[in-house]
């Protein structure tokens, strides 16, 4: 059975991928594919005695999945729920999943050239799939491309919605310019075709994330690949580019003081929209604050319950405009404090990580270069969740669960794996500006006699 089990788990990430089209289909009897989840946990349970590969997000993500199974009990139309739940539990699985197949011998690098191929493929299905606003009306010509005659299946009236695109670029930009700096930093033939995929990969997403209108998402995106750029420089340049920042949003601030509205939001909905469903977000929750309103409850309760003004009826609002704001709303606030812990590990293991590949003077290991894409990947997320969002259960939602997989996996591969980094101990410029001048040079790294550790789990490892 053991022997069965193992078999079997290594089929689950490429089973898991084949899952994602179940969130695009109305919820329903396909939906019953999803329990090849927990048969696979049940499978990894006989196998290794664990339901999961063990993660540093356990623990949050225990306390989600029990309010999601709470929010089931207390939704209004499962019809509506449904899907939206499909795409948590999806999520979840995809996160351990990539965490469990990352594990294995070159594992990672699939996911994240996975990652950044769904990321092109959805400014694709945008381009064809989106109503275009002047400048860029010339794009709607587009949708004679689309071989689906009732638009995009999935997209609310056929028609992919510009900032949902926009908060999935906010994800994949950052990634693939760490992705593209880490390919910069390497000196072998792999570096060539690396750098000529990733070029044009990114300025195509550019242009769409451009053409989105989204001034939340350009903002976001901007200072998620400032935070990229920031990891590879010196403190003396990162001090200069803090400066400089600072200065630009100043200037941001002072020219858009009369016009926030809509140029800082860049939408018919703009600030004062928001403002006011924010408000009926907050009553909601105040009405419910342990169960919440039911998974993606809000966008029909808010009509009912807390009627807007400002807002037409007939407006189908997916969501809160706010991500905080709408994971409490479907998972009660115990769910919200889950969602919360998932950000603030996520913070942590890459700070972890950044130290470690800091401290083994590995800032030129294809690592260095993800790490920092995920980290600016996740705050151009979270920023852009400030004041619109991609829903937990969303369907783009499964590519920000793979970013948090990816984040698990990478922390391990650094800090616990034992990899050898040793291709990429050369001192980078930077690290050299960054070392008093009186310290000795010492031998060289390839002459140093490399002493073994033991970690807290008693396993001899290299040491850094």
């Amino acid at each position: 059975m053991r022997n069965f089990a193992q078999i079997v788990l290594r089929w689950e990430w490429l089973a898991l991928l084949l899952l994602i089209p179940v969130t695009l289909l109305p919820f329903g009897r396909w939906s019953a594919l999803l329990a090849v989840v927990p048969l696979f946990w049940l499978l990894r349970r006989a196998s290794t005695g664990r339901w999961v590969t063990p993660t540093p997000y356990d623990l949050a993500i225990g306390l989600l999945l029990a309010m999601l199974a709470v929010s089931l009990t207390v939704t209004s139309d499962l019809a509506l729920s449904g899907p939206k739940m499909i795409g948590i539990l999806l999520g979840v699985a995809l996160l351990y999943g990539t965490a469990a197949y990352a594990r294995q011998r070159r594992g990672l690098w699939p996911v994240v050239v996975f990652v950044l191929l769904m990321g092109t493929l959805m400014a694709v299905v945008g381009l064809v799939g989106g109503e275009w606003l002047p400048p860029f009306a010339f794009l709607n010509g587009a949708r004679a491309l689309l071989p689906w005659p009732g638009g995009v299946p999935g997209a609310v009236g056929g028609v992919v919605n510009a900032n949902e695109l926009a908060g999935v670029l906010s994800w994949t930009l950052p990634l693939m310019f760490g992705c593209l700096l880490a390919a910069l930093q390497r000196r072998t033939r792999g570096r060539v075709v690396a750098v000529a995929l990733l070029v044009p990969t990114m300025l195509f997403s550019s242009f769409m994330l451009v053409a989105t209108l989204s001034r939340g998402g350009l903002l976001a995106v901007a200072l998620g690949l400032v935070l990229v750029a920031a990891c590879y420089l010196s403190s003396r340049w990162r001090l200069v580019l803090v400066i400089g920042l600072a200065v630009g949003l100043v200037v941001l601030a002072a020219y858009t003081g009369n016009r926030l509205d809509q140029n800082i939001v860049g939408d018919a909905v703009g600030l004062t929209g928001r403002l006011e469903i924010w408000s009926r977000a907050l009553l909601g929750i105040a009405d419910f604050p342990l169960t919440g309103l039911g998974v993606n409850a809000f966008r029909r309760a808010v009509h009912v319950l807390y009627p807007l003004y400002g807002i037409p009826a007939d407006v189908d609002l997916g969501h809160a405009h706010n991500h905080l704001l709408q994971t409490a709303l479907d998972l009660g606030l115990p769910g919200l404090v889950a969602y919360l812990a998932l950000w603030w590990i996520s913070a942590g293991l890459l700070w972890t990580t950044y130290r470690r590949l800091r401290r083994r003077h590995a800032t030129r290991h294809p690592y260095f270069g993800l790490m920092a894409g995920l980290a600016g990947a996740l705050l151009a997320g979270w920023l852009f969740g400030i004041v619109d969002a991609v829903a937990l259960g969303a369907r783009p939602a499964f590519l920000w669960w793979l970013l948090l997989g990816l984040t698990a996996a990478v922390h391990y591969a650094v800090v616990y794996s034992g990899e050898s980094l040793r291709h990429s101990h050369r001192r980078s410029r930077s690290q050299a500006a960054d070392l008093p001048a009186t310290e000795p040079a010492g031998p060289p790294a390839e002459h140093q006699q490399r002493q073994p550790v033991v970690a807290r789990d008693g396993i001899p490892r290299l040491g850094d």
